[in-house]
Order: C-alpha cells, then structure tokens, then sequence
C-alpha cells in the first residue's frame, strides 16, 4: 500500500499520520492494555502470523492463540516465530475455529483483514465476544465495504468520476504501458469472485452491523476505501513524488465520503462488559 495512504488511514484510526501499515490501530490497542500487556490474545485467519507477531514483540501481547484453516500455514507461522525467537509465546491451530470448543479466557480477540473472509460475520463476531473474558477487548481493522464487492450505484459512479479527473499517464495499465485503464468502474461478477476465492467479501457488508449487536459501545472508526481502494487501487503504482498533493486532495475526498457513510474499511474496539 503506498505510504502516503498507511499514514492517512493510520491519522483516521488513532489520530496521528503515524509511518508503517495498521499502526495506527495497534497504537489504539496499546493505549487500552493492561499492565504488562495482554496476558492471552488470539487471532482467526492469522496468515504467517506476521502481525500477530509484531504485537508481542512490541509488548503488547504476552501469548496469542493463533488460528489459520490451512495447514500449509503451520510451519509458515512456526517459521516465523522461529526467526523471531517467539516459539513459546504463541500456541498454533490448524482448523475452523469456530468449531473449537473456546471458553471465555482470553482478553484480546484480534481481527486483521480476516473478518471480512469470514461466510457468516454475525456469527463470528457473537464467537469472538464469547471468547472474551469481561474486561477483555474486541479489537478489528478490515474490509467492511459491499459483500462480494457489489458496489452501490453511487459508489460506482463517483469511483468512475474521479478516474476521469486522472491524468491520462496515471491510467495507463502499471503491467502494459500500451494499454490504457477504463474510466467506468463496474461490479465483479459474483460467480467469477466465488470461483477465485470463495471467502472474499463474502459477508463482508454485515460486519459493522453485527458489531452494533454484539457491542452496543464499539468506537467504530471509518478509514474510507471509496477513493483509495475502489477508484485508485489499480492506478496506485503510477502515482510519483509530483504527484503527491493529487493524492493528499483525494483522501481529503476519501475521508469526506467515508464520514457521510461512502466508506469500505474500518478500525473498531470494543470491550466486553
């Protein structure tokens, strides 16, 4: 993700255009730790663990439970912890984690733009609190935008709009410079997205709506994703250094749609009472 768009997204989270990617909002689960951190964290859809990873590392969490569905992610995750001399401090399961037999002993659950993999958020995220002990925190930052990416009509038409106020070099294919890129966005065709990757998006527009159920108090932050993901994910790589108070000018556009509800990622924090 270019920079300029990590401290942008990191200002929205936790109020400070802070350098490397979701710092931001583990600087908002750092200012809601315990002392001497969380005792016992745990992560769904943790990938290699990298994230997880540089949570214990910085003090923030003492042991994380981290659950991946692919075994081939075992000794990825292993390897990793390996490298960072965390071998005991984390615990791996290979497995759907929702048909884990999970009490009510931890006191941080981590999502990391995994939620939105998930088929049924309400249910994952009533799981999740669940897991938590009382006291215990409820800490995301993903994809909360159209489930299967069926953008809204409006979505569409100002991502389009905004590609036709590009330069013509910042549309050119980043893979083919003699190919140009459309102006007019469109939907993926949900059988094509399917057959890619089954879990993407694929509840994706409940999740903040099952965050209201399940915790009334969340503080729910909107990053926006209309303008940076939607209408410039594709043409990011052609944006230079001249370039950059083009960029600054539409995520102020980005931030504005995303408060008036056009928005596609959020960080949330909740506690369970």
């Amino acid at each position: 993700m270019h920079e300029t768009i990590i401290r942008h997204i990191n200002r929205l989270a936790c109020g400070e255009a802070i350098d490397g990617i979701h710092q931001g909002f583990h600087r908002l689960i750092h200012d809601r730790m315990p002392e001497g951190g969380f005792r016992r964290a745990l992560s769904v859809g943790c990938g290699s663990g990298g994230k997880e990873m540089r949570l214990l590392k910085q003090g923030i969490v003492r042991s994380f439970d981290l659950f991946e569905i692919g075994e081939h992610r075992r000794e990825q995750i292993a390897s990793k912890a390996a490298e960072h001399g965390l071998e005991d401090r984390i615990t791996i399961h290979i497995g759907d984690a929702f048909r884990e037999d999970i009490v009510a002993g931890f006191d941080l659950v981590y999502w990391n733009n995994a939620l939105h993999h998930m088929f049924d958020a309400k249910a994952a995220v009533s799981w999740s609190r669940r897991a938590l002990q009382p006291g215990g925190w409820f800490a995301m930052d993903d994809f909360v935008g159209a489930t299967r990416f069926q953008w809204s009509d409006e979505d569409l038409e100002i991502a389009s709009r905004v590609r036709s106020l590009l330069p013509e070099r910042l549309l050119v294919h980043p893979g083919n410079p003699e190919k140009r890129l459309p102006c007019k966005l469109e939907r993926p065709a949900i059988a094509a997205m399917i057959e890619a990757d089954p879990t993407e998006a694929a509840d994706s527009g409940n999740i903040v709506h099952a965050l209201k159920a399940e915790f009334p108090d969340a503080s729910i932050m909107a990053t926006g994703g209309v303008v940076y993901h939607l209408a410039l994910n594709d043409v990011l790589n052609n944006f230079e250094a001249e370039d950059d108070a083009l960029l600054n000018a539409l995520l102020l556009l980005d931030e504005v749609l995303a408060s008036g509800g056009h928005n596609q990622y959020a960080v949330a924090l909740a506690e369970k009472h």
